[in-house]
C-alpha cells in the first residue's frame, strides 16, 4: 500500500484505504471505531503513513456525531497511533512499543534469582501507567453503583474465552478466584480432585478452608480419566484443573480428551463442579490453537479462571471468572457477602492492556524470551544427561531428582532456591521431581552453570552425600 506524499496529497492507494475504512465503520459506535483502528494499525492492516479519511467522513459512514468521532481522533493521537496535519489530513504513524516497567536485570548471583514462583521480575513487566490513564477516562469512574465486571472488560474477554460463559465476575488475584470459587462450589469437609502438579499454594489453601484433596493424574494430553472417574467414585464433587496445563509438567487438554473427562463427568458425577484455571490467559502458551475446554460440553457445570499477572504484574490483580450461572452468585456472596466488587479503574486498566496491540506484543515478547530461557535450559540439562521437561508456556523446567530433599539442600547452598513439591503435589510425586521457575533468569545468566548445579544435585540422594 503506498503511502501520502510528502505534499500532504492523497494517493490512490491512500483513496482506496480510506474507502474500505469507512465501509468497515459503517454501522459501529465510536468505542468500535477505535478498537477497529487499533488493531488494524496493529497489525499492519493500515501502515505508518496511510491516510485516514476525514473525521467528517468517518461519522457519517459511522452514523455518529463528529463530536464523538473527534474524541475517538483524539485518544488514537493521544497514543501515539496517528497524527493531524494541518493541510495533510490525518495519516498513520504506527503502534508504539509498549514501555518496560523498569531497567533489565544484571545477573549478580543465582541467589538474586526467583526460581520458585514462576513469576517475571517486576522490572521485566509492562509499565501499567498508559493504561491506568486510559481507564481513568472511562465515563463510569467513580460512579456509585458496583460493577462485577464492567461493560468493557467483558466486551475485550468474551469472544476469546472457549465456551458461552452464563455469567461473569471479577476478583483480585488468581489465588483468590480459585480460592472462592472451590468455597463456593464444595460443602465444607468436602473432596476436591485436583489435577497435579497443581498452582503453588492451592493444595494447602483449600485445606485451610476444611476440604479434603485428591490427586488426579495426568498425561501429555490432559488429566487422565481413569483417575478422575475413581476422584469422582471417593466423592469429589469439585474438579480443579488446567486446560492449558501452565503450571504442570507437560500436561495440555486435547479435545479427544476432553470428550472423555466430559462422558465420565456425565456418567459418575454430573452434578460435578469443574473449574478451569487459565494462569497465563494473555496469550496461548503453543502459538497454536487454544487448549481444548470442558464448557463447551457442560457448560452448566463448568467456571473458567483466567489470570493475567504473569503477564502484566501482580498489582493489576483482575482475574475473570466466567461460566455457570449457578455457581457465579454464590462465588459474589461469598466476597463480603456480595457487597465487595472489583475496581472499576482496575478491571478497565486490564481491558486496555488486553486491547492495545503494543501491549499484547509485549507480552508476547516477553513470552518468547521465557521460551528462550526455558528451552535453553534443558537443552543444557540434556548434554549432561539429564532429561528435562519444559512446561507449556515455559514458565517452568522440570528436573527429575533422586532425592528431592538433598538436591534442594545442596542447591540451597549455592544461593538457587526451588518450591519443595509439597506445594504443588497432593502427595510427593515418585519418581521424584525439581520445580524450576525460569521466566526471571536475566539475559546474560550463565545457564550453563545452572545446568551443571541441577544435574548434580537432581544426581544426589542421602546415602551419596
Amino acid at each position: 500500500m503506498a503511502i501520502a506524499t510528502l505534499d500532504g496529497t492523497a494517493t490512490d492507494d491512500d483513496e482506496s484505504a480510506a474507502s474500505r475504512v469507512l465501509a468497515e465503520v459503517h454501522g459501529l459506535a465510536p468505542r468500535e471505531v477505535t478498537a477497529l483502528l487499533v488493531r488494524q494499525i496493529g497489525d499492519g492492516t493500515l501502515p505508518p503513513g496511510t491516510r485516514l479519511p476525514t473525521i467528517r467522513d468517518v461519522a457519517r459512514a459511522a452514523g455518529a456525531s463528529t463530536s464523538s468521532v473527534a474524541a475517538v481522533w483524539a485518544r488514537l493521537g493521544e497514543r501515539g497511533l496517528i497524527s493531524t496535519r494541518r493541510r495533510g489530513g490525518t495519516v498513520v504513524v504506527g503502534a508504539v512499543g509498549w514501555p518496560r516497567a523498569g531497567t533489565p536485570r544484571v545477573f549478580t548471583g543465582w541467589g538474586s534469582v526467583d526460581m520458585s514462583s514462576a513469576h517475571p521480575a517486576p522490572e521485566d513487566l509492562p509499565d501499567l501507567r498508559r493504561a491506568f490513564q486510559r481507564s481513568l477516562e472511562e465515563p463510569r469512574t467513580n460512579a456509585l453503583a458496583r460493577e462485577h465486571i464492567t461493560d468493557l472488560l467483558r466486551e475485550t474477554v468474551a469472544p476469546a474465552w472457549p465456551f458461552v460463559a452464563q455469567e461473569w465476575t471479577t476478583v483480585s488475584g488468581s489465588g483468590e478466584a480459585t480460592l472462592v470459587t472451590c468455597e463456593a462450589a464444595t460443602p465444607r469437609g468436602g473432596l476436591v480432585a485436583v489435577q497435579e502438579p497443581a498452582t503453588p499454594g492451592n493444595i494447602a489453601n483449600l485445606r485451610s478452608l476444611g476440604l479434603e484433596v485428591v490427586a488426579v493424574a495426568s498425561d501429555s494430553s490432559g488429566p487422565l480419566p481413569a483417575s478422575l472417574e475413581a476422584a469422582l467414585a471417593a466423592g469429589a464433587r469439585t474438579f480443579l484443573y488446567q486446560p492449558a496445563g501452565t503450571l504442570t509438567v507437560d500436561s495440555r487438554l486435547t479435545p479427544s480428551r476432553a470428550a472423555e473427562l466430559a462422558e465420565v463427568l456425565t456418567r459418575v458425577a454430573p452434578e460435578a463442579w469443574v473449574i478451569e484455571e487459565d494462569v497465563l490467559a494473555t496469550r496461548d502458551p503453543e502459538h497454536s490453537a487454544p487448549a481444548a475446554s470442558l464448557g463447551t460440553a457442560l457448560p452448566d457445570r463448568v467456571v473458567r479462571l483466567a489470570s493475567y499477572c504473569r503477564a502484566f504484574g501482580l498489582d493489576l490483580r483482575t482475574t475473570v471468572i466466567g461460566g455457570a450461572r449457578e455457581l457465579l452468585e454464590p462465588i459474589r456472596q461469598l466476597r463480603s457477602h456480595g457487597m465487595q466488587a472489583q475496581s472499576r479503574i482496575l478491571q478497565n486498566s486490564l481491558a486496555h492492556m488486553l486491547r492495545d496491540p503494543a501491549a499484547r506484543e509485549f507480552a508476547e515478547s516477553a513470552a518468547r524470551d521465557h521460551e528462550v530461557a526455558a528451552s535453553g535450559l534443558v537443552a543444557r540439562l540434556a548434554a549432561l544427561g539429564v532429561r528435562a521437561t519444559a512446561s507449556p508456556g515455559s514458565l517452568l523446567v522440570w528436573v527429575p531428582a533422586r532425592d528431592e530433599a538433598q538436591a534442594l539442600a545442596e542447591l540451597a547452598a549455592h544461593g538457587v532456591t526451588l518450591a519443595p513439591s509439597g506445594r504443588t503435589f497432593v502427595d510427593p510425586p515418585r519418581p521424584a521431581v525439581l520445580r524450576v521457575g525460569t521466566p526471571q533468569l536475566p539475559i546474560g545468566a550463565p545457564l550453563d552453570e545452572l545446568a551443571r548445579l541441577l544435574a548434580s544435585a537432581a544426581a544426589t540422594r542421602v546415602s551419596d552425600a
